[in-house]
Formats: structure tokens, sequence, C-alpha cells
């Protein structure tokens, strides 16, 4: 008997929840925060079997800041409605900050938008 299988592995990424009305400690807007599960799992003729590899993110919504949130974090974080940004790791942004004023600026800007200067 001969059989042909599909399988791989893939990566996998899904929003668990969303905070509304968060303040950025990373540009100061109030935003919205998304809490996204990332795993990898195995599959056989598209058919997952089994997980493994996960890993919690906040991303919020107003520069793209991303953050590291612990298993345990995750957790409290699917039960509650306040985010504690002490509890979290700042892994990076989307965008970045003006040297001169301070003001998010979208990456692919040369110019800061706020006061002209030259990034």
């Amino acid at each position: 008997m001969f059989f042909i299988g599909i399988f791989g592995i893939q990566n996998k990424e899904k929003m668990i929840r969303e905070f509304e009305n968060v303040v950025c400690p990373s540009c100061g807007r109030l935003s919205r925060a998304e809490l996204v599960e990332s795993y990898t799992y195995f599959h056989f003729f598209f058919i997952p079997l089994f997980r493994w590899g996960y890993k919690y993110f906040l991303r919020l919504r107003c520069c793209g800041s991303i953050y590291e949130v612990e298993k345990e974090y995750a957790d409290e974080l699917k039960r509650t409605d306040a985010v504690d940004f002490t509890r979290l790791k700042k892994l990076g942004a989307a965008g970045g900050f003006c040297p001169n004023c301070g003001a998010y600026v979208h990456p692919g800007f040369n110019f800061c938008p706020h006061c002209g200067t030259k990034l």
C-alpha cells in the first residue's frame, strides 16, 4: 500500500482579547490593545495534531508598540479589564519618536510632521 501524506509545521497567531481605553506608556495616547497568542503547530492533511511554543504579546494600535506577556499574567489578562504595564517587557515599536519634540513619527517619514526636524 502506498500512502502520500501532506504534513508540515507552521506558526499561528490569533487575537485572544481586546482592551479599550488603554493609555500607551510609549506615546501617551489613549488607544486599544490586543492580547495575541502565538504558537507553532504540526499538521497532517491540514489537521493540527499538536501545538507547542506558546508566547503571548500585547500589541497597541496607536504607535504599534509590542510588549511580551508572561503566561501567568496572560491568564490574568483573559479575565480582567486593566493592563499593568510594569509586568510587561517592551519588545519594540513599529515607528519611532522625534528626537526634537518627542512625538510619535511613522517609520516611513523622513521629517517629523509636528516640528519639521529631519529624522
